[in-house]
């Protein structure tokens, strides 16, 4: 942990320079940074946490976001997505974000063409436009033309990117670690988990290999359908830090309300079959289809664009946000409670009869309500809350499909509010557990759970043989978890000062006794022309403060 402060020194400075600068000064304190801001600063920083409010919480926090840099940018739009982690006032000034930096030379980005691609830009493509298109934290895009004729835009990783991520996420791993040993609440969030979480999405998010494969998936799942239209990717001109795709160009949402040519109920209605077909079917959604992300086209069709933010849901997870949605409905606690907890993180010392109480709660606001009078983002939220009422982690896929949920009821109200998601998804949720049911499902359930049954019964052998040894040698170990056991200990230790001060007062009295005993009624004194009392007396009174003075620093007396 020292090795990376020293490593990454002037980074560490920035940061914490930032957090002062925002109104956590605080914090810096705490967890023992203040030595890493220069003098001046030092003198000048407000440590206290009562500084000027001026402006909201979740503001300073967005403002110092942008302020770091990409990694950073990256993390508070991760949060905003987490309404079962922060509070929703927060994470609504966090969706506010701005990816948008200034562009790198051209230069620089012909460079990665050259190096990733084997050519330079002007060889592999017919043509290449050096004005970007778009330019964000981690990458850039660019417009091109293949030399067979297609119209492409080239989505390009700025350079030295990686370093920089990989900097920033040791930097927040080790202050992470140092606010979980100084705060309940960052132990409660179990922020390392969090980063831990962080770190892997963004490094999936700069891996243009994975975007490129999901992409595809979801082009050759919607195929053989005309009115959903998502790009080609060209593999031949990508590669990990480059993704080249179809440059698809289309009338923008705002255009929709300007055109009578669109029917805007039909792209409603479309929007929400398409990306249900996506999650419940596919396995694979777009995480992010605000109205930058969707391009419509004549005869009311719609193109999905820039699959950097991608939720997976595989068969069981599809299964348990049918069940979620059916619990509520139904009014099944013991459903919910069930679907919860395959489905989320539980915490070691959750209350099962508080939860049940808040699920119960949250079971009467929904129970026996039609689909088309329900709204989802209000579902999800209520959802949202109740976990992180009861310190219940969400995955993030599923947090994720919330989030898209919530964007995408948001545009469908603006397009037809008589539309209910909820309502055209119930034969989704229906197709679901006819299929959980099916023989088919059945019988693949069942072999798959009897081979894992007889791979972990041939390990038993195996693993009592390495029991049996351990215990013969003594290196097993057993862990006791006693949470009184540390208040125990420093009372045993507060009593057991006391009567190491009380001895010590006492055997320095019988000393002191002896000594005036003998220089009164001795008839040859020995120190006859000496101060012995005085000295004594100096002696004892400090042995006494050297005797108090361990104990009281040592803060149990």
């Amino acid at each position: 942990m020292m090795g990376r402060r020293i490593r990454h020194i002037k980074r560490y400075r920035e940061i914490v320079t930032v957090l002062v600068k925002y109104g956590f000064g605080y914090m810096v304190r705490d967890v023992g940074l203040t030595h890493l801001l220069s003098l001046p600063r030092q003198m000048a920083a407000d440590f206290s946490g009562s500084g000027s409010e001026s402006k909201p919480v979740g503001r300073k926090i967005c403002l110092m976001c942008e302020e770091l840099g990409p990694t950073f940018i990256k993390l508070g739009q991760m949060l905003s997505l987490r309404a079962d982690l922060i509070p929703e006032l927060i994470a609504d000034e966090l969706r506010q974000l701005q990816d948008q930096v200034t562009p790198v030379p051209p230069e620089a980005i012909k460079k990665i063409i050259a190096d990733e691609l084997g050519a330079p830009a002007e060889t592999v493509f017919a043509s290449f436009d050096d004005h970007c298109l778009a330019a964000a934290s981690i990458a850039q895009v660019y417009q091109a033309q293949l030399k067979t004729g297609e119209h492409v835009v080239v989505k390009i990783r700025r350079p030295n990117i990686d370093a920089v991520v990989t900097t920033d996420i040791e930097i927040l791993t080790d202050l992470v670690s140092l606010l979980e040993k100084h705060y309940d609440w960052a132990r409660d969030f179990q922020l390392s988990d969090v980063v831990d979480e962080f770190s892997k999405a963004i490094r999936m998010e700069m891996d243009y290999q994975r975007e490129g494969r999901n992409t595809d998936k979801l082009y050759r799942f919607f195929n053989d359908r005309n009115e959903i239209i998502i790009p080609k990717v060209y593999w031949r001109y990508s590669s990990s830090q480059i993704l080249t795709l179809d440059y698809i160009r289309g009338v923008k949402f705002a255009q929709l309300f300007d055109d009578a040519a669109f029917n805007r109920r039909t792209i409603a209605e479309r929007l929400v079959r398409s990306f249900l077909d996506q999650a419940l079917t596919a396995g694979v959604f777009h995480g992010d289809p605000h109205p930058g992300n969707l391009l419509f086209f004549q005869g009311n069709k719609i193109a999905y664009i820039d699959f950097g933010q991608v939720g997976i849901l595989n068969t069981e997870m599809q299964h348990e946000f049918a069940n979620l949605i059916i619990g509520l409905m139904k009014g099944d606690t013991d459903l919910l409670f069930r679907t919860i907890e395959q489905m989320a993180s539980m915490p070691e010392d959750l209350d099962d009869r508080l939860f049940k109480a808040d699920l119960e709660l949250l079971r009467d606001k929904y129970y026996n309500i039609p689909f088309k009078e329900i709204h989802i983002g209000e579902v999800i939220g209520d959802i949202f809350e109740t976990t992180k009422k009861n310190h219940i982690r969400i995955p993030k896929n599923f947090t994720l499909l919330g989030k898209a949920l919530i964007t995408l009821e948001g545009l469908i109200s603006k397009l037809d509010n008589q539309i209910s998601i909820l309502e055209l998804a119930e034969p989704y949720g229906r197709k679901l557990m006819l299929r959980r049911i099916s023989p088919e499902h059945l019988s693949k359930k069942l072999i798959n759970e009897f081979y894992d049954f007889t791979e972990n019964s041939a390990q038993i052998p195996s693993l009592l043989r390495k029991t049996l040894t351990h215990l013969y040698k003594g290196k097993t170990h057993v862990e006791m978890e006693l949470p009184q056991l540390e208040t125990l200990l420093a009372r045993l230790d507060r009593v057991a000062n006391r009567i190491s001060f009380s001895i010590i007062l006492l055997a320095f009295s019988i000393i002191l006794t002896g000594i005036i005993l003998g220089e009164a009624f001795g008839s040859h004194p020995v120190l006859a022309g000496f101060p012995v009392l005085d000295i004594a007396g100096a002696i004892v009174a400090f042995m006494l403060l050297v005797v108090l003075f361990a104990i009281l620093r040592s803060g149990r007396f």
